[in-house]
């Protein structure tokens, strides 16, 4: 026995461990001998055994038990920044992590669906948007083809729905290429001051057929001779779209009221409806693509892209959309656009104030 306990002694005073920890490696690396039975042989403090590896010799060997350990100072030199007084932090910073990764993939996932359901609700918004306008104007393009028309007035009359509709298909195709541009980041404006009165009238003038076909009047009350700098064909799709949303929220034989007015370097445009107008818990939401206020949303139709467009359009100008409560009821979209003056031409439109 005291062969092998010498022997033992060699191994620990051989370098073992590395120079950095010292000369001599037996303050940081004991060995422990015992028999079979736990008869002690040789060794270190039972101190050390918390850092140790054990295992049993060969029979030739005497089958002894031999245990490697390492010193507590050994192991915080070893182990970069020491080793943890606790593992609860280590658990607790697990556990938070793992939490924070299961919260972040449910917000993933609800995204996901709710990006998929608006998706299928743009399309099918979409596929009933353009089916209407080409059934009508496939009916009465039959109904010309195949001379069914009674009189001169009937074939006017088709033909003002067959130019109406083409009219509403290419509102809505135009919406659709001004999203997708707009998602890629294409769209660009070219400002040139024009006569804003001039153009309102054009623009109401051209959207005059959709009003009657829904019972309903214009009113106008727009300032003369006001230049403003825009973009024609944009502010075109602004009032478009705004009219088109007074139209198909507002009841039958309402009155829908557009005026412009000019004060400080602004023109302010405003369209009234007489439709329910937009809660206040809405008004915040509905300039968002897809957005529908569920109230209406399946009595009114639509691509629910319309008034997401008109804002970028109007931001695009400088300009500020909002949207109030009309009196005594309905909705009241104003727009705001900088750089208005007076313009030194005349109108060549009536002063009276103008209905349709």
């Amino acid at each position: 026995m005291s062969f092998i306990t010498g022997v033992f002694e060699r191994i620990v005073e051989s370098p073992l461990l590395p120079p950095s920890l010292g000369t001599d490696t037996r303050d940081f690396l004991g060995i422990s001998i015992s028999t079979a039975d736990g008869q002690h042989v040789f060794g270190f403090s039972s101190d050390w055994s918390l850092y140790a590896s054990e295992s049993v010799l060969e029979d030739e060997l005497g089958a002894l038990r031999l245990t490697v350990a390492l010193s507590p100072a050994a192991a915080d030199r070893l182990i970069i920044g020491g080793l943890p007084q606790s593992r609860l932090p280590v658990i607790a910073g697990l556990i938070v992590l793992t939490a924070a990764l299961v919260f972040v993939g449910i917000i993933q996932l609800r995204r996901e669906y709710e990006l998929a359901r608006l998706r299928a609700d743009f399309i099918s918004g979409v596929s009933h948007e353009l089916r209407t306008p080409l059934a009508q104007i496939r009916m009465f393009g039959e109904t010309l083809l195949l001379g069914r028309v009674r009189s001169d007035g009937e074939r006017q009359r088709s033909l003002a729905i067959i130019v109406q509709e083409s009219q509403r298909l290419t509102r809505l195709i135009e919406n659709i290429l001004h999203f997708s541009r707009a998602e890629h980041g294409a769209v660009s404006l070219s400002l040139v001051s024009v006569r804003l009165d001039v153009l309102l009238h054009d623009i109401l003038d051209g959207f005059a057929p959709l009003t009657r076909s829904k019972r309903a009047s214009i009113t106008r009350r727009i300032e003369e001779e006001v230049m403003v700098p825009v973009d024609a064909g944009a502010l075109r799709q602004i009032m478009l779209n705004l009219l088109d949303n007074a139209v198909k929220y507002g009841p039958p034989d309402q009155t829908i009221t557009v005026s412009a007015a000019h004060a400080h370097g602004m023109v302010t445009i405003a369209v009234d409806d007489q439709g329910p107008g937009v809660d206040a818990e809405h008004a915040s939401q509905i300039w968002r693509p897809f957005y529908r206020v569920a109230a209406h949303a399946q009595e009114a139709g639509g691509t629910g892209i319309g008034l997401a467009i008109v804002k970028q359009l109007v931001e695009l100008h400088q300009g500020r959309i909002s949207v109030e409560q009309a009196e005594p009821a309905g909705a009241r979209f104003v727009v705001t656009l900088p750089g208005a003056t007076h313009a030194e031409q005349p109108n060549p439109w009536p002063k009276a104030v103008a209905s349709i």
